[in-house]
């Protein structure tokens, strides 16, 4: 479900973030995802023109199995690098808050939970167990 935090995206990055771009994620994560935005953006903004690069299009973003899933089109090997480290980020960050997190689980039947990356606050909230 994307808030109202994540529309202010749109308006910011029409290049990148178009109609069919969907955001399904929790407000988290939002610093992490601006600020990937932000550095794709600025290197296009120096070497589109310039350079063989091919314009970036994020298609969605989106939380599987605890971690940001970023589909896109266009770029070079510079935009994947700062895609994966964005994933990697939200790998021990709090979906929820945006804090320090590690990946729980929605049961204590690891195979068969919804897993999300959150706080201990979140997780006990959340009624999360720890994977172990």
């Amino acid at each position: 479900m994307s808030s109202k935090k994540f529309r202010t995206l749109y308006k910011k990055y029409p290049e990148l973030l178009t109609d069919n771009t969907t955001i399904n994620c929790d407000e988290g994560l939002y610093v992490i995802i601006e600020e990937m935005l932000i550095a794709i953006k600025t290197y296009q903004d120096v070497n589109l023109g310039t350079t063989s690069l091919i314009p970036t299009v994020i298609n969605f973003i989106e939380v599987k199995f605890g971690v940001l899933d970023i589909g896109y089109s266009g770029g070079d090997e510079l935009v994947q690098h700062v895609i994966n480290f964005a994933k990697k980020i939200s790998f021990k960050t709090c979906e929820a808050c945006g804090n320090i997190g590690e990946l729980y689980c929605s049961t204590k039947w690891l195979h068969w939970s919804r897993k999300k990356t959150l706080c201990k606050q979140h997780a006990i909230e959340y009624f999360y167990y720890t994977l172990q």
